[in-house]
């Protein structure tokens, strides 16, 4: 089995989980220290015309020398309610979204005092929909380079732009947009409540075209 390396990610892109899909185990990075103008802490969902970016606030301080697993979240701000507002704007009325709702709303009001511990929550979240077994595991110490049979994709994987070109990612119907393109690698939060049961096989197209 082939593995891929990532960062931890908040609420992370469809391409994340193609990623873990196609290779069949996810080894998070878990002895970083904290990079600004990564995907650590924001995500995008969908917009009515281009991707919503939602970013989790952190406490003021050097993050940047942190371990990762110890970058702590701000509430000065009542950004969980702002950002559950946002994801029940863009999801309210998909076919799927009440079969999430909940799980969602009890994450935010867990006020979570650590980053990680608020990304991983979701993350099980997420995989807890997906049928069969989702292979994560973490690394024990830093390691600038892997072995050829995993994929490092530590960089980060954007949401709300894909690696892919336009004529290659799958598409679905994205409510209050169907007489606009497509907006293509938003937050897991999209497909999973557009297509429900149908996000695996969703995930594996577009495993099948990143890796072609």
């Amino acid at each position: 089995m082939s593995a891929c390396v990532a960062g931890m990610q908040y609420l992370p892109s469809i391409e994340y989980f193609a990623h873990w899909k196609y290779h069949g185990k996810l080894i998070i990075e878990k002895h970083e220290h904290y990079q600004k103008r990564t995907w650590r802490n924001k995500t995008a969902i969908l917009g009515s015309q281009d991707p919503l970016l939602l970013s989790v606030p952190l406490r003021k301080g050097k993050n940047q020398e942190k371990p990762i697993t110890e970058v702590e979240i701000s509430y000065d701000q009542p950004w969980p309610q702002i950002h559950l507002g946002s994801i029940k704007a863009a999801y309210g009325k998909t076919a799927f979204f009440s079969e999430l709702e909940s799980d969602i709303d009890t994450i935010y009001k867990n006020r979570h005092q650590f980053l990680w511990d608020l990304n991983m929550q979701f993350i099980q979240l997420v995989i807890s929909f997906f049928p069969g077994e989702w292979n994560v595991e973490y690394n024990l110490s830093y390691e600038v380079k892997f072995n050829s049979d995993v994929i490092d994709i530590r960089k980060g994987i954007p949401a709300g732009q894909s690696a892919l070109s336009k004529d290659l990612v799958p598409v679905y119907d994205q409510i209050h947009r169907f007489s606009k393109s497509h907006l293509p690698n938003l937050s897991i939060l999209d497909v999973l409540c557009h297509l429900g049961p149908g996000a695996i096989d969703y995930l594996e197209q577009y495993a099948k075209a990143l890796y072609t």
